[in-house]
């Protein structure tokens, strides 16, 4: 019985590694994403020249960026009386499907998204894009070798769990 605990112990430890890993992997995906949706909304604005609220709504009913609820609640915030700054301000800091990285880049594109000719939103989102991709290159890296770091030290320290519970 004793062997039992202390095989779940183990297990236990692994999995707590397994998972830092698998967060730090998701967040280095969620920059991919919205990297993509700089891109997409480039286009949009391009093509179409739509109401911001229209764009951004568009944009959440797409599969890839379901995962981001910031795209509907503040498409659906913003009416006329409200700041679309704010709203949109309000959904990034709310959504927990953004990385921390980057909130800050995506509250100053949210400063200057439907406030300025296509032109300069069309800069605007090339220079959020740059910006993007550098946090996702971190990101990449810190999942490639933290990642290895967060599994190994949960094996490792299950291991050790369980040498003591023995």
């Amino acid at each position: 019985m004793r062997v039992l605990g202390v095989i779940c112990v183990l297990l236990a430890c692994a999995a707590a590694g397994r998972y830092a890993a698998r967060r730090l992997k998701d967040d280095a995906e969620a920059q991919s994403c919205l990297i993509a949706l700089t891109e997409d909304a480039a286009a949009l604005i391009r093509c179409l020249q739509p109401e911001l609220p229209d764009m951004l709504l568009e944009l959440a009913e797409k599969p890839i960026y379901r995962r981001f609820t910031f795209l509907r609640t503040a498409g659906e915030g913003m009416c006329p009386g409200t700041s679309p700054a704010d709203v949109w301000t309000a959904a990034v800091e709310a959504d927990t499907a953004v990385p921390r990285e980057a909130r800050p880049i995506l509250v100053r594109l949210g400063t200057t998204l439907g406030t300025t000719d296509v032109t300069g939103q069309l800069a605007v989102l090339s220079l959020i894009r740059t910006e993007l991709a550098q946090t996702a290159a971190a990101a990449r890296e810190r999942s490639r070798t933290q990642g290895q770091l967060f599994s190994r030290l949960g094996l490792l320290g299950g291991a050790m769990v369980a040498v003591l519970l023995l």
